[in-house]
């Protein structure tokens, strides 16, 4: 396909619109994150349960604490965006009135089931498959009405896009191509499309982009617009399926050989999973317990999704007393279990209680830490370390705590 042809079958689809930046508006402007979601839903879980709660001033002063939020009535900033987009699109929440906060709201089933697991990523890649656009109750009336012509599974759309076009999408291709579709039947329209443009020169691209921005008034329309696509890359990645990585959206089974472009043009080294060489361990086979337990740190969903890529079996054990491990993992006769160490920014010391400690003794060079870095950032590293105490010394450092015995609490509530 030429230049020309494709400029001409894109102006086609624009034409098409009464307005440049007619096709997804998924989302709220957010960047979504699991541990907040999660977070969100353990909150109404423990405060409601499955009944209705009111949210308080102070409600929402925890649950901006929850979301980082520094202002002073954090309340605003929740209902503007992180609990709006937990309503719509993910259905995790509803408004006991549909136009109203004030009056309430509620855990929806997949709200609930957000808040007992912990993997967290499962129970998202649920939701954001039965997400339409623009229909409601995913959307509200009024972009309903405004995009009547849309009826897409977005999500679903997105894989097929993904799965074609070698496991990923940048956000050019997804603003000017995939994000138009309106029936999931068009989706091999926007294929087709993106593959060709991938031929064209930079100059082309270019161009492209400047018939984009030109129909949509005003820059701050269009920046708005442009930001909507990659919090929908971020939307998009909560699940099981998919990753974003700066600008692009790549398929969680390709995660390991893909590379993006940096801020400075220059292109990422691409992923690499240094899985060590795990021992086969018959007492490991099956999970040592029930999996089921109730955490959610976004750290220990992310090694998981990274393990399951690379064709491991996981079970969750975070917050498990006597285990020593957050994850067990297996592949073939292959086993292991895995403590999970994670921060925001760069990770220093790492410390391990004495049931970790205990636990990395017994297991052997079937034992693994997990180290993730910059786990709320679009670029988290994560590196394992196998069998740690044969291959790094661990201090001891005492420490303080203060224990309430029971008789005293409980007289104190009595």
């Amino acid at each position: 396909m030429t230049f020309a042809d494709l400029r001409s079958r894109l102006r086609t689809r624009l034409d098409e619109g009464d307005k440049g930046d007619r096709g997804w508006f998924v989302i709220t402007r957010v960047h979504v994150a699991v541990a907040w979601l999660k977070g969100i839903a353990e909150y109404l879980a423990d405060q409601a349960g499955s009944r209705a709660i009111q949210l308080s001033p102070r409600d929402y002063r925890r649950l901006g604490a929850l979301i980082g939020s520094g202002s002073s009535d954090p309340g605003v900033q929740l209902r503007r965006h992180h609990l709006l987009v937990m309503e719509r699109p993910l259905q995790l929440i509803q408004r006991v009135h549909s136009r109203y906060w004030d009056e309430g709201v509620v855990l929806t089933d997949l709200g609930r089931q957000l808040a007992e697991t912990p993997d967290a990523s499962e129970v998202l890649e649920r939701a954001l498959r039965g997400i339409k656009f623009a229909v409601e109750p995913w959307c509200p009336p009024a972009r309903a009405a405004e995009y009547h012509d849309f009826a897409v599974p977005v999500f679903e759309a997105t894989h097929q896009a993904l799965e074609a076009c070698e496991g990923r999408i940048d956000r050019d291709e997804f603003d000017f191509f995939l994000s138009r579709v309106r029936i999931l039947e068009e989706v091999p329209w926007a294929i087709e499309l993106i593959q060709a443009y991938r031929q064209l020169t930079g100059e082309e691209q270019n161009a492209l982009h400047s018939e984009v921005r030109s129909r949509v008034s005003g820059e701050k329309v269009y920046q708005n617009w442009r930001d909507v696509g990659l919090h929908t890359f971020s939307l998009f990645s909560l699940g099981t399926s998919m990753l974003r990585r700066g600008h692009d959206l790549v398929l969680t089974h390709e995660w390991k050989g893909s590379v993006v472009a940096t801020a400075d043009g220059e292109e990422s080294a691409p992923c690499v999973l240094r899985v060590p060489m795990i021992p086969e361990a018959e007492d490991l086979l099956a999970p040592p317990a029930d999996p089921e337990s109730n955490s959610g740190a976004a750290a220990e969903s992310y090694v998981a999704k990274m393990l399951r890529a690379d064709g491991w079996e996981v079970a969750f054990y975070t917050n498990r007393r006597g285990y020593g491990f957050d994850l067990w993992a297996r592949r073939g006769n292959a086993a292991m279990v895995v403590e999970v160490k994670s921060s925001l920014g760069a990770l220093g010391a790492v410390s391990l209680t004495a049931t970790e400690l205990e636990a990395a003794s017994e297991y052997g060079d079937n034992y693994v830490l997990a180290l993730v870095e910059r786990i709320g950032t679009d670029e988290p590293e994560l590196r394992l370390l196998q069998n740690p105490l044969s291959k790094v010394k661990a201090q001891e450092v005492q420490t303080v705590k203060y224990v309430i015995a029971r008789a005293e609490w409980e007289a104190a509530t009595d």
